[in-house]
């Protein structure tokens, strides 16, 4: 929030040297935390809702805070020119720097290492986002001295009238939105956050017909891998995720096959990883596999399940949205369950293609 307020200053100040830049940002961000109360629950996804509500408050103490520091400071050493702050500025100067800020190093550490500094980089931040970026930033700093040049350099031939484009990072959905404002189709890293949860498991397995006494009683020497897999224990991680570059959590699935499989001394010839791997090839087996797997899929159901409305009531949604608030939301929801389905259909044809192996070598 630093160079927020250090924005709001410059704001502040009488023919700031940054003024031309600072006129031309946006008077309004169309990030959640300025979303109507409505658009917030349209979002349909909890954590991304809690992520709102956690940056609102923040807001609203900061705003607490700064009036509670400013309160007796005199108009002549009024860091703000006497203007107030509240939570509707800081909202704005920390959309315009969430939005168009870069993390570039700063100061040198130790070892030639550096500490990343968020920077606002004029006529730089005006670049969109793509995986498939057509430009660089390179940033070059003289050893000897504090001068620092930071410029964008393509990557190839760009044609006339063609954007500049950069990789602002392999970033989800939830970070596009919250940050940037804007939604990624078919986004490769996105995913769903589901919470870890023995009964749901076992409501999983058994729906997808591989139920097992393990998932609500597992075993002393299973307890024990999910206690190394931070899944059991006080101090548990138990979010998972669906979706983005490894398909399916890799603790969740290295969980389902430990749960899903009796045979002790084959589980403890494999190391975590190779449990939580999706390319590994069935390490315990195809028929735990295809269990583990198709429990998967069965979670996947219910997480499109929890959603209130389907794909095709929200592309209806979006033919008549009256803002552009509650189209954002719309996306967004549409891209989790597209996300959820696209694990479904890999996971789907995984299984496919082990049960035809099985049945292969049976015969």
């Amino acid at each position: 929030m630093r160079l927020g307020l250090k924005l709001l200053q410059e704001r502040a100040t009488t023919r700031s040297f940054w003024w031309p830049y600072i006129s031309n940002l946006p008077e309004t961000f169309s990030i959640p935390i300025f979303f109507p109360g409505d658009d917030i629950k349209n979002l349909h996804y909890a954590p991304l809702i809690h992520q709102v509500n956690k940056r609102c408050r923040f807001l609203l103490e900061f705003e607490k805070e700064i009036k509670s520091i400013l309160g007796n400071v005199s108009l002549r050493n009024h860091p703000f020119g006497g203007q107030d702050v509240n939570s509707s500025s800081l909202g704005w100067a920390m959309s315009a720097v969430s939005s168009r800020a870069f993390q570039l190093y700063g100061e040198i550490l130790y070892s030639d290492k550096h500490k990343n500094i968020p920077m606002l980089l004029p006529l730089i931040d005006m670049c969109n986002h793509s995986f498939a970026p057509n430009a660089q930033i390179v940033q070059e700093q003289n050893m000897n001295s504090q001068n620092m040049s930071i410029k964008v350099v393509a990557d190839m031939q760009i044609k006339q009238d063609t954007h500049v484009l950069l990789n602002y990072g392999s970033l989800s959905n939830d970070f596009f939105l919250l940050d940037y404002g804007f939604v990624i189709p078919s986004n490769p890293h996105d995913h769903v956050e589901l919470k870890y949860d023995e009964a749901l498991l076992d409501a999983a397995s058994l729906a997808a017909g591989v139920s097992s006494s393990s998932f609500l009683s597992p075993s002393d020497w299973q307890q024990d891998i999910l206690s190394r897999l931070n899944l059991r224990g006080d101090e548990a991680l138990l979010k998972v995720t669906l979706g983005g570059p490894g398909l399916v959590d890799g603790r969740l699935l290295a969980a389902l096959r430990v749960l899903l499989s009796s045979n002790k001394e084959t589980v403890q010839r494999h190391d975590l990883d190779t449990l939580g791997s999706v390319s590994e090839e069935a390490p315990l087996g195809t028929s735990t596999e295809v269990a583990a797997l198709r429990t998967v899929i069965a979670l996947c159901v219910v997480a499109l399940e929890s959603f209130p409305t389907k794909i095709m009531q929200d592309e209806s949604i979006l033919k008549t949205a009256t803002s552009y608030s509650t189209e954002l939301a719309v996306r967004f929801r549409m891209q989790k369950k597209l996300t959820i389905i696209d694990v479904m259909r890999k996971l789907t044809r995984k299984v496919k293609k082990l049960s035809e192996m099985e049945s292969t070598a049976r015969n």
